[in-house]
C-alpha cells in the first residue's frame, strides 16, 4: 500500500518540477525576446538643413587674392551664414583647407568646415575639387546638434578665387 503513495507524490512532485522548469522557460523566452528588441537600434531619423553664405573670403599667408592654390598651400575660409538667400544672418562659417594635388583624384583640397550656429555647431571633413563642388562627412556637433552624423554637399564660391563670395551648403544630418 505504501508504494501507491509513494508512487503519487512522486508523480506530484515530478509533474510539478515539470510546470516549474516550463514556467521558467516561458519566462526565460520573454526575457530573451524583451532583451532582443533593445539590442536592434532604431532607424536613426534624418533631417535636411540647408544653410547659405554671404561675404565667403579666403586667406592664405603665402598667397594673394586671385592667384591659384599651388600644392601644400594653406588657407583659412570665413563667412556669414544665412538659413535663406537673403535672409538674416544665423551664424558664421569657418574652415581650414590645404591645397592637394594628386595625378590619381581630382580633390583640389582638403577642407575641415565648422557651422557656427545659434543653437550649437556644426562640424565637417572632405574635400573639394577647384571651382566644382564637395562632398563631405559630418563628424559631429554641440549643443543642438551632438551625436549628429551625415553628410554634406558644399558649393563655395570665394571673392579671392574670382568666385562672387557666396555659397551653398546641402546638409542631411542623421540621429
Amino acid at each position: 500500500m505504501e508504494e501507491p503513495t509513494s508512487s503519487a507524490s512522486s508523480r506530484r512532485g515530478l509533474l510539478g518540477r515539470g510546470l516549474v522548469v516550463a514556467l521558467g522557460a516561458v519566462g526565460l523566452g520573454a526575457a530573451r525576446s524583451e532583451s532582443a528588441k533593445a539590442a536592434i537600434p532604431a532607424s536613426p531619423s534624418t533631417t535636411t538643413l540647408r544653410l547659405y553664405a554671404r561675404q565667403l573670403h579666403l586667406h592664405s599667408p603665402s598667397r594673394v587674392a586671385g592667384q591659384v592654390p599651388e600644392k601644400g598651400d594653406r588657407h583659412t575660409g570665413y563667412a556669414q551664414l544665412l538659413k535663406r538667400r537673403g535672409g538674416q544672418v544665423a551664424g558664421h562659417f569657418t574652415a581650414a583647407h590645404l591645397a592637394l594635388d594628386s595625378p590619381f583624384a581630382h580633390a583640389g583640397s582638403l577642407e575641415i568646415h565648422t557651422f557656427h550656429l545659434d543653437e550649437g555647431t556644426i562640424h565637417g571633413l572632405g574635400t573639394a575639387a577647384r571651382g566644382a563642388e564637395g562632398h563631405f562627412v559630418v563628424l559631429g556637433g554641440t549643443g543642438r546638434y551632438a551625436g549628429v552624423s551625415g553628410s554634406y554637399v558644399a558649393r563655395l564660391h570665394p571673392r579671392e578665387l574670382g568666385g562672387n563670395g557666396t555659397a551653398e551648403f546641402h546638409l542631411t544630418l542623421a540621429r
